[in-house]
């Protein structure tokens, strides 16, 4: 069996065109319909909670919190839990996130870490103006409260979302798949 350079150089390409991989701890994965993955595929003997919520992906783009933090940011005003106390979510939008991951496609599922999905239009979200908030009221999400990073939308800011229950503001999101 004869072996040429080929296979492993276009490899090597491949992976030169990637963009670099998270530094930190990964807070948010982007999969799906994705044109600049940052990551391969599921890797069993890892990637445990994405086994565990019977996720799989041949190639993604991951964040961490120093990524996210790069993006323009919004601060958005908001009653969470609807009807709740008024308070200030602040992170990238999320089309700014999807564009960052290349991510093209008409539907998003937003995943939660105990699996909890919703899948909805993305031109939706977009009109709505949704947020990937990584802080609340200035301090970062923590794993164990709505953290690390939550869909938020600018209730309290604009009259045609006064009455959207909460349904679309999914927190403890570790992963958003875009078709």
């Amino acid at each position: 069996m004869k072996l040429t350079a080929r296979p492993i150089f276009l490899s090597l390409l491949l992976l030169a065109a990637m963009p670099a991989a998270a530094e930190g701890p990964v807070f948010l994965t982007v999969t799906g319909d994705v044109t600049a993955p940052n990551r391969g595929p599921v890797d069993p003997d890892y990637d445990k909670l994405f086994i565990f919520n019977e996720v799989k992906f041949d190639k993604a783009h991951e964040f961490d919190l120093a990524d996210l933090e790069k993006l323009p940011q919004q601060s958005v005003k908001a009653d969470f839990p609807k009807g709740g106390a008024e308070t200030e979510f602040s992170g990238p939008l999320l089309s700014d996130v999807l564009a960052a991951a290349g991510a093209t496609g008409e539907t998003v599922t937003v995943q939660a870490m105990d699996g909890y999905a919703v899948e909805v239009p993305l031109s939706e979200l977009v009109s709505k103006g949704a947020v990937v908030a990584i802080a609340r009221d200035g301090r970062p999400f923590g794993i164990g409260n709505f953290g690390p990073t939550q869909i938020v939308f600018p209730r309290s800011e604009r009259a045609d979302l006064k009455d959207m229950p909460d349904d679309w503001w999914i927190w403890q999101i570790y992963r958003i798949d875009v078709k």
